[in-house]
């Protein structure tokens, strides 16, 4: 007889916010302009140079998707957040945040803009 299989926890509701401090959360589209590894990171994860457009311009971060190849990533459309300040992340510059839906596994799925939103625009 095989023992049970182990249910994944849902994750737990979060305590509410007021519709301000959502409205303070930047979160626009990019368009994904390069991928690195990044084998200095204690999970594996990788360097993503991402173009907001105009007025933003490109940003960096780290990013835990490496259930993503990395030509698979370049000329993508993602959603990132843009206004939560920078970390450092094994001595890299971490200045946004791409946004995905965590698995019961821990990988990540993009957030993307359904077509073709414009480089640079805001998520509503």
């Amino acid at each position: 007889m095989s023992p049970p299989t182990a249910v994944p926890r849902q994750p737990q509701r979060k305590h509410p916010v007021s519709a301000e401090v959502f409205a303070s959360i930047d979160m626009r589209v990019g368009v994904v302009q390069d991928v690195e590894a990044f084998p200095e990171a204690r999970k594996p994860a990788w360097k993503l140079r991402v173009d907001f457009g105009p007025g933003i311009g490109v940003l960096q971060t780290s990013a835990q998707i490496t259930n993503y190849a990395a030509d698979a990533l370049l000329g993508r459309r993602v959603v990132g957040v843009i206004n939560l300040g920078t970390r450092r992340i094994a001595g890299f510059r971490s200045e946004f945040l791409v946004l995905g839906a965590v698995e019961a596994d821990g990988s990540v799925l993009l957030l993307a803009p359904d077509g073709e939103s414009a480089v640079g625009r805001p998520i509503a």
